[in-house]
């Protein structure tokens, strides 16, 4: 079946009811069955429905699960309700059973388990993730004439997941999808629209999508075009707007709805402010299955907002929901596993949800998942994939992948080595702020590495870094000024530097104070430690951070760790990535 043959699901499942209405049912049944195998939701449940009691076909329940299953994957309410009665809240089939099952019907050339057997390896249910095995199931399922595999096949194009990432053509794919009526592809559509993914960001024009299902009666539309009047996407705030909207789709059933009036409630809007009755419904939406109920209970539970913090809890929620796939989560349960978050410590585990935030499109997933795959952490080392994946966040513009993917090229870790190129990047990061990249370029230009020899360069970019505390950079300041490289020889400017790195723990920077009789100096006038104490009761995270350096390492004083944990933990609360580091690593040290 062609995939344009299937523009007419909608006709085929209409004559479907109108010949079930004549109780032609036999004729009938194959005209569900036909619409179903191109992605029709409520085609695929009235399949599901007719195996469930034996209607014109025999009786089978693993069939029925299966159909539907898959519509409740499209979102279609009913559905959803008989998946949460007959599988979550019963001994219902094992994941791997239903990997199996599907995989054996696509196998057997059924687009639609092409289709669910690639969400399990898109998801990792009853198999490994796959995201390889995904997208090749994907694009079986479409040239078999199923539209959701279609959109799959596009999503996994935008994503970069298993394929090359190409995110103009996945959302032009997910266009023309949807021009064929497919519910899943034209509100990712709009949501591509939305954020601008792939196409010119169109806010308007996406809210006028939702609204176009929305007319029809589609309820996850309607909460889309509740949610927009909420927080204003592509039409003017209206809290009254959104209350209707919200209440509308949680008529019928709709699980998204329920957390979208939850909202309502405990933010005050468009009706009296009730926390309580909303966290009573946040909880039974996160219950029924809405990730974005999991996620923001998540988040309630792990800052202590209106429920009691509990680590736990806010592990457990945000777990649930990465396993169903939202990649804010997936990421989320990676960093609660990196950082022993309400579960113990598993850089194994962690990895492989910084991966499936990646394979779903987290651009800071792919850092953290490339990263690791570079370095060995938690998973075997792959400097190729792990380049893959930097690069994907470096185009972006994640600065650290950035910097990575400029590292890889100068060393040639997992692509080959070119110094030009590394240089290049790395000045394109120096020149943006980022401090490592704007030592690299000092060094280069200092070391006549790959670039000529130019030491008025060289201490431009240093200053830089020193001026924003980098103890390297502190110490080649110091080092320019004590053999007067470029500049004339000042041993008052080198001592100044070197004290500065120094007071960081730079042991080379204290052996040459050591050398110069400067360290009678340092202990008169007022001590870095000092100056850096006063910094930091005045908020600044990164003289906090030194602080507790300090204190960690005994620079000039007895050893405290008390100390170094708490100046540590202000800082990391500030936002001090290297703070935070220390915590974990202070915790690693029990």
């Amino acid at each position: 079946m062609s995939t344009e043959s299937t523009a007419d699901a909608e006709t085929v499942f209409r004559k479907a009811q109108e010949l079930a209405k004549n109780g032609e049912t036999e004729e009938a049944f194959r005209l569900y069955m036909e619409a179903a195998e191109t992605g029709h939701p409520i085609a695929a449940y009235m399949v599901g429905q007719h195996y469930a009691v034996g209607a014109a076909v025999e009786k089978n329940e693993r069939e029925s699960m299966f159909w539907t299953t898959y519509a409740a994957t499209d979102g279609y309410v009913p559905a959803k309700g008989v998946v949460v009665n007959r599988l979550v809240r019963s001994d219902g089939p094992s994941d791997r059973n239903i990997f199996e099952y599907a995989s054996g019907k696509a196998e057997a050339g059924s687009a639609a388990g092409m289709y669910i057997a690639g969400m399990c390896y898109d998801l990792a249910i009853g198999t490994d993730l796959d995201d390889g095995k995904a997208y090749e199931m994907f694009c079986r399922s479409a040239d078999a004439g199923n539209l959701d595999g279609a959109c799959q096949k596009a999503l996994c194009i935008i994503r970069g997941a298993g394929t090359a990432r190409d995110k103009a053509a996945g959302a032009a794919m997910l266009k023309e999808i949807s021009s064929k009526g497919n519910l899943r592809a034209s509100l990712k559509y709009a949501w591509c629209l939305e954020h601008g993914v792939g196409t010119k960001r169109d806010p308007k024009a996406a809210f006028e999508t939702y609204s176009e299902f929305a007319d029809r009666k589609i309820p996850v539309a309607q909460y889309e075009v509740g949610r927009c009047y909420m927080d204003g996407v592509g039409v003017e705030k209206d809290a009254n707007m959104a209350y209707s909207w919200y209440l509308v789709a949680q008529t019928v059933g709709c699980v998204e709805a329920d957390y979208g009036m939850a909202r309502c409630l405990m933010g005050g809007v468009g009706v009296n402010r009730n926390t309580e009755e909303g966290l009573k419904m946040l909880m039974s939406a996160a219950e029924r299955g809405s990730v974005d109920a999991m996620v923001m209970l998540g988040q309630l539970y792990s800052k202590g907002r209106l429920v009691k913090k509990d680590a736990r809890k806010s592990f457990e929620w945000f777990k649930t929901a990465a396993d169903l796939g939202n990649p804010f989560a997936e990421l989320t349960t990676g960093d609660n596993y990196s950082e022993g978050n309400g579960t113990s410590k598993d850089a194994s585990l962690s990895f492989r949800y910084y991966l499936r935030a990646a394979v779903h499109g987290s651009t800071q997933g792919c850092h953290m998942a490339g990263s690791d795959l570079i370095s060995g952490n938690g998973v075997k080392r792959d400097e190729e994939k792990g380049f893959r994946l930097c690069s994907m966040a470096a185009e972006d513009g994640y600065m650290k992948s950035m910097y990575i993917v400029a590292n890889c090229y100068a060393h040639g870790r997992g692509v080959e080595k070119d110094s030009e190129k590394a240089f290049r990047l790395h000045m394109e990061l120096a020149e943006k702020g980022y401090i490592k990249s704007q030592l690299y370029v000092g060094e280069c230009y200092y070391h006549a590495n790959g670039v000529g020899e130019d030491y008025a360069e060289a201490r431009k970019w240093f200053e830089k870094g020193a001026k924003e505390e980098n103890l390297f950079c502190q110490y080649y300041m110091g080092d320019i000024y004590h053999n007067g490289r470029g500049v004339p020889k000042d041993d008052g400017k080198a001592t100044e530097w070197y004290r500065k790195a120094a007071a960081q723990g730079h042991t080379l920077s204290k052996k040459i104070l050591n050398a110069m009789g400067a360290a009678e100096a340092i202990q008169k006038e007022e001590s870095p430690f000092d100056m850096f104490r006063k910094d930091a009761e005045k908020g600044n995270p990164q003289s906090m951070y030194i602080v507790g350096r300090y204190y960690e390492d005994g620079i000039g004083m007895n050893k405290d760790v008390e100390s170094a944990r708490i100046w540590y933990g202000k800082a990391a609360a500030a936002g001090n990535e290297a703070a935070k580091r220390a915590l974990a690593a202070l915790d690693k040290k029990g």
